[in-house]
């Protein structure tokens, strides 16, 4: 009986400590990128399935093809232009699609940065989605078979409201929230 009841009891405990992926996550973001490349560099039967999948016209898309540990994936991104309809400001539609053009992942970002780490044989990506002129909002993204799953969240500070930048980027892990 004993045994049953310090296993409850642990169970109980590490339900109540909050999670820490966050503060072990590496918020690097020095070498975050956008896209620049248009899908047109993509062979033609690509550029197809993307832009079936996502209903979007070529024009409007960068794309490329990024070789995995299972094969490839594709990351996609809208073209920052006037008038478009994928991107506000400096955040713009951005999606991860498989070999065989099903979503993994859909977003609105500004940069991204790939991970050594993976998961089910796809890497890991941290998304910036801009907030001010002096923060934006980061996301840890793993792939957890069909899909990429958002598993810690933190906000990163630039710079203070009279315009000075800090030296170091400032990181808050955070819980996420619902929206993911």
């Amino acid at each position: 009986m004993p045994m049953k009841l310090s296993a409850v009891l642990l169970l109980i405990l590490l339900a109540a400590v909050p999670c820490t992926s966050a503060q072990r996550v590496d918020w690097d973001m020095k070498d975050a990128q956008v896209l620049s490349q248009p899908i047109s560099s993509l062979p033609a039967l690509d550029q197809q399935g993307i832009v079936r999948r996502l209903g979007v016209e070529p024009s409007e898309l960068l794309a490329m093809r990024v070789e995995t540990a299972s094969g490839h994936i594709f990351l996609v991104q809208g073209k920052q232009y006037p008038g478009t309809t994928l991107c506000g400001n400096v955040n713009c539609k951005f999606w991860i699609l498989s070999s065989n053009y099903k979503v993994l992942l859909k977003k609105v970002i500004e940069t991204y940065k790939l991970q050594s780490t993976m998961h089910h044989g796809l890497p890991d990506i941290i998304t910036s989605m801009h907030g001010s002129a002096f923060d934006s909002g980061l996301s840890y993204w793993r792939f957890h078979g069909t899909h990429y799953v958002r598993v810690a969240c933190a906000d990163a500070v630039y710079g203070d409201a009279e315009g000075n930048n800090f030296k170091n980027t400032h990181i808050s892990p955070h819980p996420c929230g619902t929206g993911g």
